[in-house]
């Protein structure tokens, strides 16, 4: 993605990243972290499997088979400002949005999958020198964060999230990543010409000019620190800053698709803008075919993780409900083995 291409790549790919951000406000409309798991079934033995390389699965009374006809994009959103930099160990960019992009070439539709950031899963450790060393239980955005802190390698953070979504969801292939930092976010921002909101949290320990029942035009730094946020405003929890985000995105998106509408080289121009804020393992040509896919296929749905939010020994812990999340992978990545 960089500023030397073409017109019609350049619109492609600000195409996709527009499609992004609703995907992206969509999520955080569903979110459903406060529902509870299903109980645990009892398994049953599988029927004799059909001829396969290894790769089927049985499940319910039936085999299954990956789906070859999805691409898939994992969308990370950094809480990092590219400003503030990767100083030690401990100074982590996690990635506070996490979305599993599905694009359904077969029946014509795009799925997608929020992933609640603090979701426990097994994720990749390293030795002092960066080097892959084992795995630990840790929540899902510290794949990323511990990758990049240990080995100061954002494509290698990139990848082990990848890795570490995927394990979660059972094998899943994911085929792309997207980031975004905070510093893009910030750029669009102020490329909108602001985002107005009313200030319903009180923020006076982290910003004391964002006033408590005031409406506000939010630019810059100011903009940051209310979608940012989380600790000493309002209840400290990640459930009421999704909110504050849901509601920043959707006012943020609806400015950028009228001034969209109303020039197209303002696309052109908040893509290149934005691109030094992006890291994506996709090529101009993929950016263009996703896009063009994105574009012309509606969103089927939105899909989350079902499970319980508890309180851990040092943060919050989202324990996904694995029979809820065996049956969303089956529905949305398989479909039934031919005999």
């Amino acid at each position: 993605m960089k500023a030397r291409v073409d017109r019609k790549a350049i619109l492609a790919a600000a195409g996709l990243l527009t499609v992004l951000s609703l995907l992206l406000a969509g999520a955080l409309l569903l979110s459903r972290w406060e529902e509870g798991g299903f109980p645990a079934r009892e398994s049953t033995a599988p029927e004799p499997a059909p001829e396969d390389d290894g790769e089927l699965v049985f499940y319910d009374g039936t085999w299954y088979a990956p789906r070859r006809d999805l691409e898939t994009v994992l969308v990370l959103g950094l809480d990092r400002s590219e400003r503030e930099g990767i100083g030690t160990t401990g100074d982590y960019a996690q990635s506070d949005l996490m979305l599993l992009l599905e694009i359904d070439r077969t029946a014509g539709v795009c799925r997608a999958v929020h992933l609640n950031r603090d979701t426990m899963a097994e994720i990749q450790d390293f030795d002092r020198y960066g080097r892959p060393s084992g795995t630990y239980r840790a929540q899902l955005t510290l794949a990323y964060a511990h990758a990049q802190a240990y080995t100061k390698n954002n494509t290698t953070a990139c990848k082990t999230a990848v890795k570490a979504v995927s394990e979660l969801l059972y094998g899943v292939e994911i085929d792309h990543y997207v980031t975004l930092t905070m510093d893009g976010l910030m750029e669009l921002n102020d490329l909108a010409g602001g985002v107005e909101v009313e200030i319903r949290d009180d923020f006076s320990a982290v910003d004391p000019t964002l006033v408590r029942g005031e409406t506000v035009t939010l630019l810059g730094e100011h903009a940051l620190n209310y979608v940012r946020a989380r600790w000493y405003v309002g209840d400290n929890t990640n459930l009421e800053r999704m909110e504050r985000q849901r509601e920043y995105l959707l006012a943020l998106q609806e400015k950028l698709s009228g001034l969209a509408e109303k020039d197209e080289e303002f696309i052109m121009s908040s893509l290149l803008r934005v691109n030094e804020h992006m890291n994506s393992d996709c090529t101009i040509q993929q950016l263009v075919q996703l896009a063009e896919d994105v574009r012309t296929f509606p969103v089927e749905r939105i899909s989350t993780l079902e499970g319980e939010a508890l309180q851990g020994a040092e943060f919050m812990e989202f324990h996904a409900d694995e029979e809820a999340l065996q049956r969303l992978v089956i529905e949305d990545f398989y479909q039934p083995a031919e005999d």
